[in-house]
Protein backbone atom coordinates (compact mmCIF):
# COMPACT_ATOMS: atom_id res chain seq x y z
CA UNK A 1 0.00 0.00 0.00
CA UNK A 2 3.16 2.64 0.60
CA UNK A 3 4.56 1.80 -2.39
CA UNK A 4 1.09 2.56 -4.15
CA UNK A 5 0.99 5.41 -2.57
CA UNK A 6 4.54 6.89 -2.98
CA UNK A 7 4.13 5.86 -6.99
CA UNK A 8 1.32 8.00 -7.37
CA UNK A 9 2.62 10.87 -5.37
CA UNK A 10 5.51 10.50 -7.21
CA UNK A 11 3.59 10.41 -10.69
CA UNK A 12 1.59 13.81 -9.19
CA UNK A 13 4.95 15.51 -8.56
CA UNK A 14 5.93 14.99 -12.02
CA UNK A 15 2.87 16.00 -13.49
CA UNK A 16 2.65 18.75 -11.92
CA UNK A 17 6.37 19.84 -12.80
CA UNK A 18 5.43 19.26 -16.52
CA UNK A 19 2.55 21.84 -16.12
CA UNK A 20 4.91 24.42 -13.93
CA UNK A 21 7.32 24.53 -17.11
CA UNK A 22 4.89 24.30 -19.46
CA UNK A 23 2.71 27.48 -17.96
CA UNK A 24 6.66 29.36 -18.17
CA UNK A 25 7.21 28.13 -22.14
CA UNK A 26 3.89 29.05 -22.79
CA UNK A 27 4.05 32.45 -21.19
CA UNK A 28 7.05 32.86 -23.22
CA UNK A 29 4.97 32.08 -26.04
CA UNK A 30 2.22 34.62 -25.44
CA UNK A 31 4.68 37.33 -24.83
CA UNK A 32 6.52 36.92 -28.23
CA UNK A 33 3.33 36.79 -29.89
CA UNK A 34 2.45 39.95 -28.26
CA UNK A 35 5.34 41.64 -29.27
CA UNK A 36 5.37 40.97 -32.66
CA UNK A 37 1.75 41.32 -33.21
CA UNK A 38 2.10 45.48 -31.31
CA UNK A 39 1.35 48.21 -34.18
CA UNK A 40 -0.89 45.68 -35.49
CA UNK A 41 -4.06 47.12 -34.47
CA UNK A 42 -5.81 49.70 -36.98
CA UNK A 43 -6.37 52.93 -35.07
CA UNK A 44 -9.25 53.49 -36.77
CA UNK A 45 -10.60 50.09 -34.79
CA UNK A 46 -12.59 52.30 -31.89
CA UNK A 47 -15.61 50.21 -31.15
CA UNK A 48 -18.51 51.80 -28.41
CA UNK A 49 -17.81 49.94 -25.44
CA UNK A 50 -20.31 49.54 -22.08
CA UNK A 51 -18.51 49.32 -18.84
CA UNK A 52 -21.26 47.68 -16.63
CA UNK A 53 -20.08 47.46 -12.67
CA UNK A 54 -22.75 46.05 -10.35
CA UNK A 55 -22.43 46.34 -6.78
CA UNK A 56 -24.31 45.32 -2.81
CA UNK A 57 -23.38 46.59 -0.37
CA UNK A 58 -20.62 48.40 -1.72
CA UNK A 59 -20.89 51.56 1.16
CA UNK A 60 -17.16 51.20 2.48
CA UNK A 61 -15.77 51.60 -1.01
CA UNK A 62 -18.20 53.28 -3.34
CA UNK A 63 -16.50 56.30 -3.89
CA UNK A 64 -13.16 55.25 -4.40
CA UNK A 65 -14.20 52.75 -7.74
CA UNK A 66 -16.51 55.35 -9.12
CA UNK A 67 -13.43 57.91 -8.75
CA UNK A 68 -11.99 55.54 -10.63
CA UNK A 69 -14.41 54.73 -13.08
CA UNK A 70 -14.24 58.50 -14.16
CA UNK A 71 -10.25 58.44 -14.64
CA UNK A 72 -10.86 55.84 -17.61
CA UNK A 73 -9.40 56.67 -20.68
CA UNK A 74 -11.44 55.63 -23.66
CA UNK A 75 -14.03 57.02 -25.82
CA UNK A 76 -16.64 56.16 -26.58
CA UNK A 77 -17.78 54.49 -23.28
CA UNK A 78 -20.73 54.52 -21.42
CA UNK A 79 -20.37 53.42 -17.59
CA UNK A 80 -23.51 51.58 -16.06
CA UNK A 81 -23.71 51.26 -12.34
CA UNK A 82 -26.68 49.46 -11.02
CA UNK A 83 -27.18 48.90 -6.86
CA UNK A 84 -28.71 45.72 -6.73
CA UNK A 85 -30.90 46.26 -3.57
CA UNK A 86 -27.93 47.29 -1.42
CA UNK A 87 -29.28 47.34 2.62
CA UNK A 88 -26.55 49.96 3.68
CA UNK A 89 -25.86 53.31 1.72
CA UNK A 90 -24.37 52.03 -1.46
CA UNK A 91 -27.13 54.04 -3.38
CA UNK A 92 -27.27 57.36 -1.58
CA UNK A 93 -23.65 57.27 -1.73
CA UNK A 94 -24.15 56.56 -5.78
CA UNK A 95 -26.59 59.31 -6.21
CA UNK A 96 -24.35 61.55 -4.25
CA UNK A 97 -21.16 61.21 -5.80
CA UNK A 98 -22.55 61.26 -9.46
CA UNK A 99 -24.07 64.93 -8.69
CA UNK A 100 -20.91 66.35 -6.87
CA UNK A 101 -18.07 64.45 -9.39
CA UNK A 102 -20.22 63.42 -13.04
CA UNK A 103 -20.32 66.84 -14.79
CA UNK A 104 -19.85 65.47 -18.13
CA UNK A 105 -22.85 62.58 -17.16
CA UNK A 106 -20.63 59.66 -18.05
CA UNK A 107 -22.17 57.44 -15.18
CA UNK A 108 -25.44 55.53 -16.02
CA UNK A 109 -26.69 54.71 -12.08
CA UNK A 110 -29.96 52.90 -11.20
CA UNK A 111 -30.90 50.82 -8.24
CA UNK A 112 -32.98 47.90 -8.68
CA UNK A 113 -34.73 45.06 -6.39
CA UNK A 114 -32.04 42.61 -5.10
CA UNK A 115 -31.86 39.18 -7.03
CA UNK A 116 -28.28 38.71 -7.81
CA UNK A 117 -25.11 39.61 -9.58
CA UNK A 118 -25.94 38.09 -12.40
CA UNK A 119 -29.30 38.93 -12.52
CA UNK A 120 -27.90 42.61 -11.99
CA UNK A 121 -25.76 42.37 -14.74
CA UNK A 122 -27.98 40.95 -17.28
CA UNK A 123 -30.47 43.78 -16.37
CA UNK A 124 -27.95 46.30 -16.84
CA UNK A 125 -26.71 45.17 -20.12
CA UNK A 126 -30.42 44.31 -21.52
CA UNK A 127 -31.68 47.57 -20.41
CA UNK A 128 -28.79 49.92 -20.48
CA UNK A 129 -25.96 48.84 -22.50
CA UNK A 130 -25.66 50.18 -26.20
CA UNK A 131 -21.83 49.00 -26.76
CA UNK A 132 -20.62 46.91 -29.24
CA UNK A 133 -18.09 45.51 -26.46
CA UNK A 134 -19.07 44.97 -22.86
CA UNK A 135 -17.01 45.14 -20.07
CA UNK A 136 -17.80 44.08 -16.64
CA UNK A 137 -16.20 45.17 -13.14
CA UNK A 138 -17.01 43.82 -9.54
CA UNK A 139 -17.30 47.02 -7.32
CA UNK A 140 -14.80 46.82 -4.87
CA UNK A 141 -12.02 46.73 -8.09
CA UNK A 142 -11.10 49.39 -10.56
CA UNK A 143 -9.58 49.60 -13.44
CA UNK A 144 -6.04 51.31 -14.81
CA UNK A 145 -6.75 54.22 -17.11
CA UNK A 146 -5.70 52.57 -20.50
CA UNK A 147 -7.47 49.36 -19.35
CA UNK A 148 -10.35 49.51 -21.81
CA UNK A 149 -8.19 50.42 -24.70
CA UNK A 150 -6.36 48.06 -24.03
CA UNK A 151 -8.98 45.02 -24.04
CA UNK A 152 -10.23 46.75 -26.70
CA UNK A 153 -6.72 45.99 -28.94
CA UNK A 154 -7.51 42.11 -28.87
CA UNK A 155 -11.12 42.34 -30.45
CA UNK A 156 -9.36 43.59 -33.70
CA UNK A 157 -8.94 39.96 -33.98
CA UNK A 158 -12.29 38.82 -34.86
CA UNK A 159 -11.82 35.41 -33.91
CA UNK A 160 -11.79 37.02 -30.21
CA UNK A 161 -15.51 36.83 -28.46
CA UNK A 162 -13.92 37.10 -25.15
CA UNK A 163 -11.25 38.69 -23.03
CA UNK A 164 -9.98 38.51 -19.54
CA UNK A 165 -8.27 41.20 -17.58
CA UNK A 166 -4.68 40.93 -15.83
CA UNK A 167 -6.05 40.69 -12.27
CA UNK A 168 -3.53 42.39 -9.16
CA UNK A 169 -4.08 42.61 -5.59
CA UNK A 170 -3.13 45.62 -4.24
CA UNK A 171 -0.42 45.70 -1.23
CA UNK A 172 -1.84 46.05 2.26
CA UNK A 173 0.50 45.42 4.52
CA UNK A 174 -0.27 41.70 5.25
CA UNK A 175 1.20 38.54 5.23
CA UNK A 176 -1.94 36.55 3.89
CA UNK A 177 -2.29 40.21 1.47
CA UNK A 178 1.29 39.39 0.02
CA UNK A 179 0.94 35.57 -0.19
CA UNK A 180 -2.50 36.41 -2.59
CA UNK A 181 -0.42 38.94 -4.34
CA UNK A 182 2.27 36.43 -4.80
CA UNK A 183 -0.38 33.83 -6.06
CA UNK A 184 -1.62 36.06 -8.69
CA UNK A 185 1.32 36.79 -10.17
CA UNK A 186 1.80 33.40 -10.70
CA UNK A 187 -1.97 33.01 -12.18
CA UNK A 188 -1.01 35.68 -14.71
CA UNK A 189 1.58 33.19 -16.24
CA UNK A 190 -0.88 30.05 -16.50
CA UNK A 191 -3.35 32.05 -18.12
CA UNK A 192 -1.01 33.58 -20.43
CA UNK A 193 0.18 29.79 -21.15
CA UNK A 194 -3.43 29.20 -21.53
CA UNK A 195 -4.11 31.70 -23.99
CA UNK A 196 -1.08 30.29 -26.13
CA UNK A 197 -1.73 27.44 -26.43
CA UNK A 198 -5.87 28.21 -26.66
CA UNK A 199 -6.99 26.55 -23.70
CA UNK A 200 -8.47 29.23 -21.55
CA UNK A 201 -11.24 28.79 -20.27
CA UNK A 202 -12.08 31.00 -17.83
CA UNK A 203 -13.16 34.94 -18.41
CA UNK A 204 -13.51 35.85 -14.85
CA UNK A 205 -15.74 38.88 -13.60
CA UNK A 206 -13.23 41.63 -12.61
CA UNK A 207 -12.57 43.49 -16.11
CA UNK A 208 -14.14 40.73 -18.64
CA UNK A 209 -15.18 41.87 -21.67
CA UNK A 210 -17.53 40.51 -24.38
CA UNK A 211 -18.74 40.91 -28.15
CA UNK A 212 -22.32 42.63 -27.56
CA UNK A 213 -23.35 40.48 -30.29
CA UNK A 214 -21.96 37.14 -28.73
CA UNK A 215 -23.56 37.96 -24.99
CA UNK A 216 -26.71 37.76 -26.80
CA UNK A 217 -26.17 34.35 -28.87
CA UNK A 218 -25.92 33.01 -25.41
CA UNK A 219 -28.70 34.24 -23.52
CA UNK A 220 -26.25 36.24 -21.31
CA UNK A 221 -25.60 35.24 -17.77
CA UNK A 222 -27.12 32.25 -15.85
CA UNK A 223 -28.45 33.11 -13.16
CA UNK A 224 -28.08 29.50 -11.26
CA UNK A 225 -24.30 29.19 -10.39
CA UNK A 226 -22.38 30.31 -7.40
CA UNK A 227 -19.56 31.21 -10.36
CA UNK A 228 -21.09 32.67 -13.01
CA UNK A 229 -18.01 34.18 -15.30
CA UNK A 230 -17.06 30.05 -15.33
CA UNK A 231 -20.30 29.43 -16.39
CA UNK A 232 -20.91 32.46 -19.08
CA UNK A 233 -17.07 31.30 -20.13
CA UNK A 234 -17.85 27.49 -21.02
CA UNK A 235 -21.25 28.36 -22.00
CA UNK A 236 -19.30 30.77 -24.81
CA UNK A 237 -16.99 27.92 -25.64
CA UNK A 238 -20.27 25.39 -25.68
CA UNK A 239 -21.82 27.36 -28.67
CA UNK A 240 -19.17 28.77 -30.56
CA UNK A 241 -16.29 26.85 -30.14
CA UNK A 242 -12.46 27.75 -29.91
CA UNK A 243 -11.26 27.20 -33.14
CA UNK A 244 -12.98 29.48 -35.32
CA UNK A 245 -13.66 31.77 -32.08
CA UNK A 246 -11.08 32.52 -28.97
CA UNK A 247 -11.57 33.48 -25.46
CA UNK A 248 -8.16 35.36 -24.09
CA UNK A 249 -6.25 36.83 -21.40
CA UNK A 250 -5.36 40.16 -22.15
CA UNK A 251 -1.75 40.93 -20.03
CA UNK A 252 -1.73 44.80 -20.46
CA UNK A 253 -5.54 45.53 -19.24
CA UNK A 254 -4.56 46.00 -15.45
CA UNK A 255 -7.32 45.55 -13.04
CA UNK A 256 -6.47 46.53 -9.06
CA UNK A 257 -9.08 44.44 -6.66
CA UNK A 258 -7.77 44.08 -2.39
CA UNK A 259 -6.88 41.15 -1.03
CA UNK A 260 -9.18 38.92 0.62
CA UNK A 261 -8.41 40.17 4.49
CA UNK A 262 -9.16 37.15 6.40
CA UNK A 263 -8.58 33.43 6.53
CA UNK A 264 -12.12 33.06 7.28
CA UNK A 265 -13.16 34.96 3.94
CA UNK A 266 -10.62 33.16 1.66
CA UNK A 267 -12.00 29.88 2.84
CA UNK A 268 -15.36 31.37 1.86
CA UNK A 269 -13.82 32.31 -1.58
CA UNK A 270 -12.21 29.14 -2.83
CA UNK A 271 -15.19 27.06 -1.17
CA UNK A 272 -17.46 29.36 -3.46
CA UNK A 273 -14.99 29.17 -6.29
CA UNK A 274 -14.69 25.42 -6.43
CA UNK A 275 -18.26 24.64 -5.69
CA UNK A 276 -18.90 27.06 -8.52
CA UNK A 277 -16.84 25.20 -11.01
CA UNK A 278 -18.02 22.11 -10.47
CA UNK A 279 -21.53 23.96 -11.22
CA UNK A 280 -20.58 24.83 -14.07
CA UNK A 281 -18.76 21.76 -15.51
CA UNK A 282 -21.76 19.65 -14.63
CA UNK A 283 -23.71 22.10 -16.80
CA UNK A 284 -21.52 21.54 -19.71
CA UNK A 285 -20.08 18.15 -19.39
CA UNK A 286 -20.55 17.89 -23.30
CA UNK A 287 -17.26 19.76 -23.69
CA UNK A 288 -15.78 16.67 -21.54
CA UNK A 289 -13.55 14.66 -24.22
CA UNK A 290 -15.68 16.40 -27.57
CA UNK A 291 -15.88 15.22 -30.83
CA UNK A 292 -17.61 18.71 -31.85
CA UNK A 293 -15.36 19.73 -34.46
CA UNK A 294 -15.46 23.20 -33.33
CA UNK A 295 -13.97 22.19 -30.25
CA UNK A 296 -10.11 21.64 -29.96
CA UNK A 297 -8.84 18.75 -28.81
CA UNK A 298 -6.40 20.52 -26.62
CA UNK A 299 -9.39 22.06 -24.14
CA UNK A 300 -11.49 19.18 -24.38
CA UNK A 301 -9.67 16.04 -23.74
CA UNK A 302 -6.44 17.50 -22.25
CA UNK A 303 -7.19 20.89 -20.41
CA UNK A 304 -10.69 20.54 -18.98
CA UNK A 305 -10.18 16.61 -17.56
CA UNK A 306 -6.50 17.46 -16.34
CA UNK A 307 -7.91 20.40 -14.08
CA UNK A 308 -10.61 17.40 -12.89
CA UNK A 309 -7.78 15.46 -12.06
CA UNK A 310 -5.81 17.84 -10.51
CA UNK A 311 -8.97 18.94 -7.74
CA UNK A 312 -9.09 15.11 -7.77
CA UNK A 313 -5.44 14.67 -6.82
CA UNK A 314 -5.48 17.60 -4.29
CA UNK A 315 -7.20 15.05 -1.64
CA UNK A 316 -3.29 13.78 -1.40
CA UNK A 317 -1.81 17.39 -0.99
CA UNK A 318 -1.10 16.26 2.88
CA UNK A 319 0.43 13.05 2.08
CA UNK A 320 2.76 14.45 -0.27
CA UNK A 321 3.95 17.37 2.39
CA UNK A 322 4.08 15.12 4.64
CA UNK A 323 6.00 12.67 2.74
CA UNK A 324 8.80 15.58 1.78
CA UNK A 325 9.26 16.38 5.53
CA UNK A 326 9.33 12.79 6.59
CA UNK A 327 11.79 12.39 4.19
CA UNK A 328 13.77 15.12 5.20
CA UNK A 329 13.75 14.87 8.60
CA UNK A 330 12.75 11.24 9.87
CA UNK A 331 15.70 9.78 6.85
CA UNK A 332 17.87 12.88 7.64
CA UNK A 333 18.07 14.28 4.06
CA UNK A 334 17.35 18.05 4.17
CA UNK A 335 18.26 18.02 0.44
CA UNK A 336 14.75 16.77 -0.05
CA UNK A 337 13.05 19.54 1.52
CA UNK A 338 16.13 22.12 0.37
CA UNK A 339 15.44 21.06 -3.47
CA UNK A 340 11.16 21.69 -2.74
CA UNK A 341 11.99 25.03 -1.42
CA UNK A 342 14.73 26.17 -4.71
CA UNK A 343 12.69 24.38 -7.45
CA UNK A 344 9.23 26.53 -6.28
CA UNK A 345 11.64 29.53 -5.51
CA UNK A 346 13.21 29.75 -8.99
CA UNK A 347 9.36 28.90 -10.21
CA UNK A 348 8.08 31.61 -8.24
CA UNK A 349 11.10 34.21 -9.72
CA UNK A 350 10.92 33.11 -12.97
CA UNK A 351 7.15 34.13 -13.14
CA UNK A 352 8.15 37.80 -11.18
CA UNK A 353 11.44 38.50 -13.46
CA UNK A 354 9.06 37.89 -16.74
CA UNK A 355 6.13 40.38 -15.24
CA UNK A 356 6.38 43.73 -17.30
CA UNK A 357 4.20 45.52 -15.17
CA UNK A 358 6.23 45.35 -12.01
CA UNK A 359 8.15 47.60 -10.89
CA UNK A 360 11.95 46.86 -10.14
CA UNK A 361 11.30 47.71 -6.58
CA UNK A 362 8.61 45.09 -6.22
CA UNK A 363 10.47 42.72 -8.56
CA UNK A 364 13.33 42.77 -6.10
CA UNK A 365 11.32 42.75 -2.88
CA UNK A 366 9.24 39.57 -4.56
CA UNK A 367 12.23 37.73 -5.75
CA UNK A 368 13.72 37.81 -2.51
CA UNK A 369 10.85 36.29 -0.54
CA UNK A 370 10.17 33.62 -3.11
CA UNK A 371 12.13 30.99 -0.89
CA UNK A 372 9.75 32.08 1.71
CA UNK A 373 6.80 31.54 -0.39
CA UNK A 374 7.13 27.97 -0.67
CA UNK A 375 5.85 27.68 3.26
CA UNK A 376 3.32 30.65 2.37
CA UNK A 377 1.89 28.93 -0.37
CA UNK A 378 1.23 25.99 1.91
CA UNK A 379 -1.53 28.18 3.67
CA UNK A 380 -3.41 28.84 0.49
CA UNK A 381 -2.46 24.86 0.11
CA UNK A 382 -4.37 24.56 3.23
CA UNK A 383 -7.32 26.27 2.74
CA UNK A 384 -8.17 24.76 -0.78
CA UNK A 385 -7.91 21.55 0.57
CA UNK A 386 -10.62 22.20 3.22
CA UNK A 387 -12.59 23.73 0.23
CA UNK A 388 -12.04 20.74 -1.36
CA UNK A 389 -13.44 18.65 1.14
CA UNK A 390 -16.59 20.82 1.58
CA UNK A 391 -16.76 19.94 -2.10
CA UNK A 392 -16.30 16.52 -1.73
CA UNK A 393 -19.17 16.45 1.06
CA UNK A 394 -21.26 18.65 -1.37
CA UNK A 395 -20.95 17.50 -4.68
CA UNK A 396 -24.33 14.95 -4.43
CA UNK A 397 -25.68 18.55 -4.44
CA UNK A 398 -24.68 20.05 -7.55
CA UNK A 399 -27.22 18.89 -9.73
CA UNK A 400 -30.09 20.07 -7.63
CA UNK A 401 -28.08 23.31 -7.37
CA UNK A 402 -27.91 24.42 -10.77
CA UNK A 403 -32.18 23.73 -10.40
CA UNK A 404 -32.47 26.91 -8.79
CA UNK A 405 -33.41 30.40 -10.43
CA UNK A 406 -30.76 32.25 -8.50
CA UNK A 407 -27.88 32.82 -6.96
CA UNK A 408 -27.67 35.87 -4.59
CA UNK A 409 -24.80 37.68 -3.79
CA UNK A 410 -21.52 36.47 -1.65
CA UNK A 411 -19.81 39.07 -0.80
CA UNK A 412 -16.55 39.44 0.78
CA UNK A 413 -15.28 41.63 3.07
CA UNK A 414 -14.56 45.21 2.72
CA UNK A 415 -12.13 47.18 4.55
CA UNK A 416 -11.70 50.13 1.97
CA UNK A 417 -8.31 50.92 3.44
CA UNK A 418 -6.26 49.51 0.76
CA UNK A 419 -8.80 51.44 -2.09
CA UNK A 420 -8.42 54.69 -0.19
CA UNK A 421 -4.84 54.27 -0.20
CA UNK A 422 -4.46 53.31 -3.90
CA UNK A 423 -6.00 56.97 -5.17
Amino acid sequence: MLTVITVTIAVAAIINLIRMMGYLVGADIYTIRKARSKGRVLPTYRPSVSLVVPMHNEGPIVERTLEHLLKVDYEPLQIIVVDDGSTDDTAERIIAFKLAHDRGGILEAFTKKNGGKAEALNTAIRTRATGELVMCLDGDSFLAPDAVEKSVAYFADERVVASASNVNILPDGTVLGFIQRFEYLVSHHMKKAQTAFNVEYIIGGIGSMFRRSTLDEVGLYDTNTMTEDIDLTLKIIAHKGNRSSRVVFAADSLVYTEAVPSVRSLYKQRTRWKYGRAQAFYKHWRLFFSLDRKHKLALSWFMLPVVVFQEAMGILEPLMAALIFVIGFVYHSPATILSAIMLMSMFGVLNVVGNTQLSRRDKLLMSAAAPLMYLGFYVITAIEYVSLLYLIVKLHRVPTSISRDQVTWVSPERSGAVLAAAA
